[in-house]
């Protein structure tokens, strides 16, 4: 009888992936948590992800992160022992100025 369950459950999961039907989350950015349960990507974890990316650019002393209307990052960081503005833009491209 397991068995028979376990064959029917996996071709059920496959009905529904032929479908589409797991695509359909409620966010952008909805991942499962830990409980399984769908739980969106908070404004705190895209201001982390964004100081992550500038630190990856090779800048540091990131301070004074904001989000544009835009959905551009904005910060003020060192780079070469010179403070400079910082953008992320939506693409991911870091730039200075």
């Amino acid at each position: 009888m397991n068995r028979a369950f376990l064959t029917i459950a996996a071709l059920g999961a496959s009905a529904l992936i032929a479908t589409g039907a797991e695509a359909q989350r409620p966010a952008p950015y909805a991942a499962n948590d830990t409980k399984g349960t769908m739980s969106s990507w908070t404004p705190s974890a895209e201001g982390s992800y964004a100081k992550s990316a500038i630190q990856k650019a090779g800048f540091t002393s990131i301070s004074d992160l904001t989000r544009g209307a835009d959905g551009t990052w904005q910060a003020r960081a060192m780079k070469n022992n010179a403070k400079v503005n910082v953008s992320l833009d939506r693409a991911g491209n870091v730039t200075s100025n």
